[in-house]
């Protein structure tokens, strides 16, 4: 994602600062010390987001693409997976049958999540096949 650090970054900044705060107004070293490491470990991040793509630190829109890019606007799949996941966990504190019923709903989301998955890439090969295949208005000009 273009741009994709640089939030990153400005956390890590905005770390840095309290850091620098805390150790000049506190007198016990393990507090400077948290705080350096929590700036560390982000300042990390957003270096390894830089390394996957170093789009990730330029601004503004990304350049046009030529190719169909698949973006799904809502998925029910999705939303059972989260209430599955929610079921199994409120399951593991509460009742055993709350923690089965989540697996069963996990189980029947990623099954929709296959249903949809197939359905996107019949989706977008047929419209790969629409854009390929010449238009009437080029075919009577051959």
């Amino acid at each position: 994602m273009r741009g994709g650090a640089i939030p990153v970054l400005a956390w890590a900044g905005l770390l840095f600062v309290l850091f620098v705060g805390n150790w000049i107004w506190d007198a016990k070293a393990v507090n400077a010390a948290e705080a350096a490491f929590s700036a560390v470990i982000i300042f990390a991040a957003a270096f390894a987001l830089w390394l996957a793509r170093h789009e990730a630190i330029r601004r503004g829109p990304p350049p046009p693409q030529r190719r169909i890019e698949a973006s799904p606007s809502m998925s029910l799949g999705a939303v059972l997976a989260g209430l599955g996941v929610g079921a199994i966990l409120f399951g593991l504190v509460w009742a055993q049958f709350i923690f089965i019923f989540g697996i069963g709903l996990l189980i029947v989301a990623i099954g929709r999540l296959a249903i949809e998955m197939r359905s996107e890439r019949a989706s977008r090969r047929a419209m790969l096949d629409h854009a390929a295949a010449p238009t009437a208005h080029e075919e009577v000009r051959r």
